[in-house]
């Protein structure tokens, strides 16, 4: 596993509540990567009802089921090799009537670094578009990312 994701990964599932699934839900097919030659941008989003109250405390983040974390890494491929570098990451959330911009700081762990930003969903359910702007050293220009993610508030 590479080095930037283990924290991660640690993370998310350590903190997962064990719940039961009463109906199937098909994977969702929002990408999670986007590769600009060697550097590529990791960044997932999910509600932070799934964080437990002492990883969320620990990273200053407010639980809640209408809260939802945006995160976002990048990896630089020099040869067979993979670092974690630093980036600035900005960017905005959607809904169909607002926009709203997101503010993301950085979390530096080990050899992991990556860049969070909460945001609110004021419905039960609703589709997002997400726009980010994320700035390396590897280049003079941002990397521009755009996609669209269905989310659903923890009832």
């Amino acid at each position: 596993m590479t080095t930037w994701l283990a924290p991660l990964v640690l993370l998310f599932s350590l903190s997962l509540p064990v719940q039961a699934q009463d109906q199937y839900t098909p994977p969702d097919p929002t990408p999670t990567t986007k590769t600009f030659g060697a550097d590529t941008v990791h960044f997932s989003v999910f509600n932070t009802s799934f964080l437990s109250p002492e990883v969320a405390r620990s990273y200053g983040i407010t639980r809640g089921k209408d809260k939802f974390l945006i995160n976002v890494a990048v990896q630089h491929r020099d040869g067979n090799q993979q670092q974690a570098i630093r980036a600035e990451v900005s960017g905005t959330t959607s809904d169909l009537i607002h926009r709203t911009p997101l503010e993301f700081r950085e979390v530096i762990e080990q050899n992991a670094i990556y860049y969070i930003a909460e945001f609110r969903l004021d419905t039960k359910e609703e589709r997002r578009d997400f726009r980010l702007k994320v700035n390396t050293a590897t280049r003079a220009l941002p990397y521009d990312i755009q996609f669209n993610k269905k989310l659903y508030r923890e009832e």
